[in-house]
């Protein structure tokens, strides 16, 4: 696991960031002001545990990477607390309230959103429509208000005064009257999370946003994350590019075999001999046992 000496560790203010990295580099370690809270989260396919939480927090205002080898559980921790799919027990709160179980549109209207490694944007569609299907309680999406245009005209034009600043943003102003179906696969990454953005969220969960993305493309995507994080809105990532984990993330949280085994401040973490095993190929089990083994 090679890692370039990082230019830029961490991208939230420092007003953020500070009591974090006053914060212990263990597992399932308290934050000074957690956006999100898992507790005991347990969830299996058939005889295989897919995650087993005990405790996790994350928090508001910084850039948190997700890592760990193929396997480890990220995506399907992702799909339980954005309520893409349900857990066997456990709970987690967000912002405070408790949401377990609660579906994904309810989490959406919250200001929990996320994005997936397999964008899907409607390719029939305008981008500039993609767009606008993200912003959020739109008066005209109700029946009885959508045959009187005059209730909710101000409220498009300014949704799409909106979407039209987002997409300059992301370099996709371009593209603003092109179908969907046109775009690259690393223009339809920053369409996804653009689109995202349209609703305002205050925690927003990407699911490798780097994968399949041309290098200039990633780097525009790097940006946007880190001017996420400056304009206050926490950001959650799983990515396997430990280069990318350590330029921008705050904070990493390391899975194996469903478990948190290690997190801290990205230096910490990437050079933490629990966490070189389980890349390596060795459970986190094995590395505690071999960790305990005094010399003969």
């Amino acid at each position: 696991m090679t890692v370039d000496a990082p230019q830029n560790v961490g991208t939230a203010p420092a007003e953020e960031i500070e009591p974090i990295l006053r914060v212990r580099s263990e597992p399932g370690v308290t934050k000074p002001d957690p956006i999100l809270t898992v507790e005991g989260v347990h969830r299996t396919f058939g005889g295989l545990v897919a995650v087993d939480i005990d405790h996790l927090e994350v928090q508001r205002g910084v850039v948190t990477s997700l890592i760990g080898p193929n396997g480890a559980g990220k995506t399907t921790l992702f799909n339980l607390l954005s309520g893409f799919e349900r857990a066997d027990r456990g709970r987690w709160t967000f912002a405070g309230q408790l949401v377990s179980g609660m579906s994904a549109d309810r989490l959406a209207r919250r200001g929990m959103v996320r994005t997936f490694q397999l964008t899907k944007p409607l390719a029939r569609l305008p981008v500039i429509e993609n767009m606008l299907l993200g912003a959020a309680d739109q008066s005209g999406e109700r029946l009885w208000v959508a045959p009187v245009r005059s209730r909710w005209l101000d409220e498009e034009r300014a949704n799409t005064e909106r979407a039209e600043q987002l997409l300059e943003q992301f370099n996709l102003a371009h593209m603003r009257d092109e179908l969907a179906g046109t775009l690259s696969g690393g223009q339809c990454k920053l369409l996804e999370v653009a689109r995202a953005l349209m609703t305002e969220p205050k925690l927003i969960m990407l699911d490798e946003p780097m994968a399949g993305v041309n290098p200039a493309l990633a780097q525009s995507l790097m940006q946007h994350l880190s001017q996420l994080a400056m304009s206050g809105v926490s950001v959650v990532f799983i990515e396997h590019d430990m280069n990318v984990v350590a330029g921008i993330s705050d904070w990493v949280v390391v899975l194996a075999e469903g478990r948190v085994i290690a997190e801290g401040p990205p230096w910490n973490v990437i050079h933490n001999d629990l966490v070189i095993d389980a890349y390596l190929g060795r459970s986190a089990g094995q590395a505690e046992s071999t960790e305990r083994e005094e010399p003969s």
